[in-house]
């Protein structure tokens, strides 16, 4: 890719039925898929970042596809209070839900120079990135996902798991920014007994306190880019959340252009489902 591309990024509002998130996510995939086995001389499809949080929802990943019992699927579902799915991505049972920023990156990695690993670190690298803006400082290990606090005693804050077909990557991560805690009470994280989650919110005011005065007197400066440090930015919301990340993303992808991404609708990214629910 020798002219730069922008990363296109979609971010949805409020909470979004997990189903309606995976269906323009399968629609990218196909639309990657279509495009390759074309062989088109078209310009190669940009990548697209799609950002949202669900109602209340636990998915396995597709090593564990069909392995639950009835039992622990109902477990899952708490008396109807969330949902469950299966899902194609890589690692284990997780959950999703309000306060967890979850982020689907769609892209051909062959085009932007990339291998399973790479693409995984990428990924994980953006969240450190994410959780250093806020001031925060997290890291990876031997174990998937992205954790804070120093082993043993180390806390989980994302988690990452992708799906590869034809070397088009979908799915991506879930960064818990203000989730309820205690819907990871259910699931074993990683399937490591004794590790627990955590997320952004209860770091950030066990390391500055959550003092109002501070956060106004420390707006962060324009022009500072994806990865420095504001650890008194507020508000700490999903939609500004998804927006760090999305630059943290471009800055990391290679052959896209750091300094602009492209925000754009549902209707844009497929005109055509959003013609058919407008009737």
């Amino acid at each position: 890719m020798n002219r730069l591309c922008k990363l296109r990024h979609l971010h949805l509002p409020g909470l979004t039925p997990y189903l309606r998130a995976s269906a323009i996510q399968d629609y990218l995939v196909r639309t990657h898929l279509d495009h390759k086995a074309a062989q088109s001389t078209s310009p190669p499809l940009r990548p697209v970042l799609l950002t949202f949080q669900t109602p209340p929802t636990y998915t396995c990943g597709r090593r564990e596809v069909g392995t639950l019992s009835d039992s622990q699927i109902a477990h899952l579902r708490a008396g109807g209070k969330a949902e469950f799915y299966e899902a194609l991505r890589g690692g284990q049972t997780t959950f999703h839900g309000p306060g967890q920023l979850t982020a689907y990156l769609t892209l051909s990695l062959q085009q932007h120079g990339l291998n399973t690993r790479t693409h995984v670190k990428m990924l994980e690298d953006s969240v450190i990135g994410t959780c250093k803006y806020y001031g925060l400082s997290t890291h990876t290990t031997e174990n998937p996902g992205v954790w804070i606090g120093s082993q043993p005693d180390d806390q989980k804050i994302a988690s990452v798991g992708v799906h590869l077909r034809r070397h088009i990557a979908s799915h991506g991560i879930g960064l818990n920014v203000s989730v309820d805690l205690s819907w990871f009470d259910r699931i074993v994280a990683c399937g490591l007994v004794g590790k627990r989650a955590t997320n952004l919110e209860k770091e950030w005011t066990a390391h500055y306190g959550g003092a109002e005065q501070q956060m106004s007197a420390h707006q962060p400066q324009p022009g500072k880019g994806p990865d420095s440090p504001s650890p008194f930015h507020t508000p700490m919301s999903l939609t500004s959340v998804a927006g760090i990340f999305s630059r943290n993303v471009a800055t990391l992808l290679s052959g896209v252009d750091s300094q602009i991404v492209d925000s754009v609708t549902e209707a844009e990214l497929w005109p055509r489902r959003s013609e058919s629910l407008a009737k």
